[in-house]
Parts: C-alpha cells; structure tokens; sequence
C-alpha cells in the first residue's frame, strides 16, 4: 500500500493549517518534555555515585583504605552505575513516562529490601549534605510492582528531601495499609505552601521556582506522579508535625500488568 497523498501548505485549508501546527507544537512539546525529563532523571542519580567516588579517592590518597575496603568501595559504585544504565535504558522509550500510557513489568519483590538499597546508594550524598537518611519500616513488606517505577519513585522522594531538607534529618517510613503499601518520606525543611501543593507535580514547577539556591527541571515530582497513577496508587503532600513536608506514596500491594 502506498503513502497517502500530502496537500502542500499552500493548498491547505485555514482549518488544515491550524491542525498541523498544532500536531507540530505538540511534538515539539513533547520532545522538550523528554529532554528535560531525561536530563533529570539521569542527573539524579550521578549524586550518590560522585559521593561514592569522592570518597573513594579521598581515602586512597590519605591511605586508609585496605585493598578489601577499596574492593567494597569500587563494588558499591558500580552497583550504583547498573542502575543507572538501567535508568537510562528506560529513557529510550519516551512514551513511557511522556504519553500517559507507561508500560509497566511488574514482578514479585521485597519493598524493605529495595527502601534500603536506595537508602545506602544516598548515604554518602547525605552526609557531604550535612544530613542523613533514616528508615522505619517493618523487616519485609512482598508485593508485585515494577521495580525500576518505584525505584524511580523512591529516589526521586529522598533526593527531593536531601536537597530541600535545610541539612535536617531525612526520615522514610514504609507500612503495609490494608491491601497496599505506604511509603512516606518526611524532610525537616521550610515546608511547602498551599498554593505551592496545586501545581508541584505538574511538568516544570518547582515549588521552589523562585529562588535561586536549587537548580532543577521541575520534573522530578512530574515523574513520580505518573508512575505512582500508572501503578493505581496516590501520592499526597502534607505539613510534618513540627515543621517540614511528608510525600506519601500509596501502591496497591499487586500492580497489574499493562494490557498488550
């Protein structure tokens, strides 16, 4: 079958113009999107790995290390660097997060164990941040999820909460609610205003949009939110008792598998 004939724009209607430069300025959009989503998500989490190797080199040079703990160190960075190229491997497939059609593989695993892992790839960022990372969970909590959604989604809290956080504790709590799971992240920063709350998961915004100290795409909290509705889940923002924010994420405790 041939292609189908293409009206020159000189022969196009004033309704046909409209039509493509609106089908044009949507994918310009969306390729802007991407770059900026990619750029994010890549960016994050270089932060851990760079503390991974700050470390690394400090130690080295002041010749504290063994060869084992040299072993660990050059261990720990590249089980952060698979990850990374996981993430990055993901990206490739723009539709996922930028079409609101994200294909999702979920599979049996243990939320305590990955909470954990993702907190131990931030401990060294936490403390060059002045701060650190802690956990209160139950000792395993099963389900079905894609693991590289709520890897994303996690990483994404805590990194927030670490550069948002005025070099405060950062606090994770993990329960099962009923038939799904509950992660919240608690920081002990400046909080977030109401005005703020309506418009921080929307593509490009920054609750923090006007000052200078953090840099970002804004679409960190984009990201979350559409992999926690893509999962059937929630994800509210709330004031901590005595100062701070608390992002909560609830997830059905069995994601089901996108339809072919």
């Amino acid at each position: 079958m041939g292609l189908p004939e293409v009206r020159s724009f000189s022969d196009a209607t004033p309704e046909e113009l409209r039509q493509r430069i609106a089908e044009l300025t949507e994918a310009v959009t969306a390729r802007d999107t991407f770059i900026a989503v990619a750029a994010h998500e890549l960016r994050n989490p270089m932060t851990p790995m760079m503390g991974q190797v700050d470390l690394l080199l400090a130690g080295v040079k002041a010749g504290k290390y063994t060869p084992e703990q040299i072993e660990q160190r050059l261990g720990r960075i590249r089980h952060i660097m698979d990850h990374y190229v996981k993430r990055a491997t993901v990206l490739l497939n723009v539709s996922r997060i930028n079409s609101g059609q994200n294909r999702l593989n979920p599979a049996p695993f243990d939320l305590i164990d990955l909470v954990r892992e993702i907190v131990e790839t931030f401990a060294d960022a936490a403390r060059h941040a002045g701060t650190s990372v802690g956990i209160t969970a139950p000792a395993h909590l099963p389900g079905t999820w894609d693991r590289l959604a709520m890897e994303q989604i996690i990483d994404n809290l805590i990194s927030n909460a670490i550069k948002y956080g005025a070099r405060r504790p950062v606090e994770v709590h993990v329960e099962p609610i009923g038939n799904a799971a509950r992660i919240s992240v608690r920081d002990n920063g400046c909080g977030i205003s109401a005005e703020d709350r309506g418009r921080i998961f929307r593509r490009f915004e920054r609750a923090v949009g006007v000052n200078k100290t953090h840099s970002g795409f804004g679409v960190g909290l984009w990201v979350v939110g559409q992999l926690v509705a893509a999962m059937e889940g929630t994800i509210t923002v709330s004031d901590a008792p005595g100062g701070g924010t608390v992002f909560s994420v609830t997830v059905p405790l069995h994601t089901r598998r996108n339809p072919s």
